[in-house]
């Protein structure tokens, strides 16, 4: 690559972009975390996290959602204990992490690039003459490759795939950052090789896929990469001390045998599928993948991440493929492989399960991006992408609605002398709106529920994910629409001498 952003080194304007991306990335993930009610998802992972002891989190999280072990529902308990179970208080750690993040980016984006700039180091003799032909190629040298990794950086700091999973109160912010640091762990074991990196390698791919199995994806687009590795004999940097690419994948099968222990929870995740806790996921289309990447930055800014992605993919590929390959695979494989077991198991391919395949697109269209003919270009290019990705952004941070708080309201209201309120997908969402004075003293039945008559809840909360056949069920038994607040629907069971009350 001959452009470079800034001649006379990096620290002044690679460092503003950096700083730029630090305090725009971290207003944006704290911005008005409380703004909005807690989703279905996020009560399931305010259920996990909200033991009384640790003990009691490893047990509940065991019950509802095993398969993995509880390191962001541990992280949330203390962070429970100490800040609180608001929406904003338990959104602030993954918006953390999503904030902390914005630097392992740049750490990447850096790793890439010294991975592009490779070449012979220059002698500390050249280093020390003033004049040094050397001396200011390395300087130009550094300064592209800071300045570009930190355009990734700002990149990842204003796209939306990033800020969103960072507002939630759930664990993918935190297997982003796992994953973040395992591919760091992985170039430096290309580039360096060493004992320190190889098991960083390892302990970073254990825990990501412990944190969530989503992460494997990652991880079987590394391994392609390693066998492409070994069969195109790739190694186009001659002073690299990993010599082979089996060695880093003997670091990732460590990773694997770290794992076992956790391998009999897959189970929980078949008999998950005969239950149907995916049915909310929609059938893909054989475009999907793209769909996916298309609505997961906006349509504006995708075309802009497009047109540049496909120009850094093109010069990387012709300077070196072996980290162009690895890119792609990064990008391609974790979709097309959801999209595969979506028509053979069950539908699975929705944004968050590829939400890391997002971080390669951010660095090719860095690339992209420097390989415009004047600063000025680039300067518009970027000026233009971070606004089109910020006003997308923006339509998730206005305030929402309190529809689930006042309906529990309501229906704590009419619960009558037995305290018992119905619910059902929604269980824990009513949990949670369940005011924490009065949730020992009210009991939230699930739907279906059983028992006799008399054990029925007098009340019950409904949403429109209730499917027809329920809902017809629920009329019989509770005609009487007591309150609507949009889509939630609070419903009673009639007093005696009421025959007939409005449809649901």
């Amino acid at each position: 690559m001959k452009r470079n952003f800034l001649p006379g080194g990096w620290r002044g304007q690679g460092g503003a972009v950096l700083l730029t991306a630090v305090v725009v990335g971290t207003l944006l993930r704290f911005f008005r975390l409380g703004a909005r009610e807690l989703s279905i998802d996020e009560s399931l992972s305010w259920a996990e996290s909200s033991g009384r002891s640790v003990r009691d989190v490893l047990l509940i999280q065991h019950q509802l959602d095993s398969g993995k072990f509880p390191i962001c529902e541990l992280a949330q308990h203390a962070w429970m204990l100490t800040f609180g179970e608001s929406e904003a208080a338990m959104r602030a750690l993954p918006a953390l992490i999503g904030s902390l993040s914005i630097m392992l980016v740049f750490v990447l984006g850096v790793e890439v690039m010294l991975a592009v700039c490779g070449g012979p180091e220059p002698s500390p003799a050249e280093l020390r003459s003033a004049a040094s032909p050397v001396k200011e190629r390395a300087r130009y040298e550094k300064g592209r490759i800071y300045m570009v990794a930190a355009v990734c950086a700002l990149l990842f700091a204003v796209g939306l795939p990033s800020v969103e999973i960072a507002r939630q109160a759930r664990m993918y912010s935190m297997m982003q950052a796992w994953i973040l640091a395992q591919v760091i762990f992985l170039l430096r074991a290309r580039r360096l090789g060493g004992p320190a990196n190889y098991t960083g390698l390892t302990i970073f791919s254990a825990i990501a896929v412990a944190t969530n199995f989503t992460a494997a994806l990652v991880i079987a687009a590394e391994a392609l990469w390693l066998i492409y590795l070994r069969l195109a004999h790739a190694q186009s940097d001659e002073k690299a001390r990993s010599a082979e690419p089996w060695l880093m994948g003997v670091a990732i099968v460590a990773a694997i045998v770290l794992l076992l222990p956790f391998f009999a929870g897959l189970r929980y995740g078949v008999e998950g599928v005969k239950r149907g806790d995916y049915e909310w996921i929609k059938p893909p289309g054989s475009w999907e993948p793209l769909a996916t990447f298309e609505s997961g930055l906006g349509s504006w800014p995708f075309l802009l991440f497009a047109l540049f992605a496909i120009v850094g993919g093109f010069q990387l590929w012709r300077s070196r493929r072996d980290l162009a390959m690895l890119l792609i695979l990064w990008i391609g494989l974790p979709p097309i492989a959801l999209l595969a077991g979506s028509y053979l198991v069950v539908p699975m391919l929705v944004t968050r399960y590829v939400i890391s395949s997002f971080v390669p697109i951010f660095i090719l269209t860095a690339i992209g991006i420097e390989y415009l003919p004047s600063r000025n270009y680039r300067t518009a290019a970027i000026v233009a992408i971070g606004i089109l990705s910020i006003l997308r952004v923006s339509l998730d941070l206005r305030q929402g609605d309190h529809r689930w708080r006042e309906a529990c309201e309501i229906a704590l209201a009419n619960a009558g002398s037995q305290r018992r309120v119905g619910a059902y997908h929604e269980y824990y969402v009513v949990s949670y709106y369940i005011p924490a004075a009065q949730r020992d003293r009210v009991q939230v039945v699930r739907i279906p529920f059983h028992g006799d008559e008399r054990a029925a809840p007098r009340v019950i909360v409904v949403s429109p994910t209730v499917a027809p056949p329920q809902v017809a069920e629920i009329r019989r038994e509770y005609p009487i629409v007591v309150a609507r607040f949009k889509n939630v629907v609070v419903v009673l069971r009639p007093e005696a001498g009421v025959q007939n009350a409005p449809n649901l």
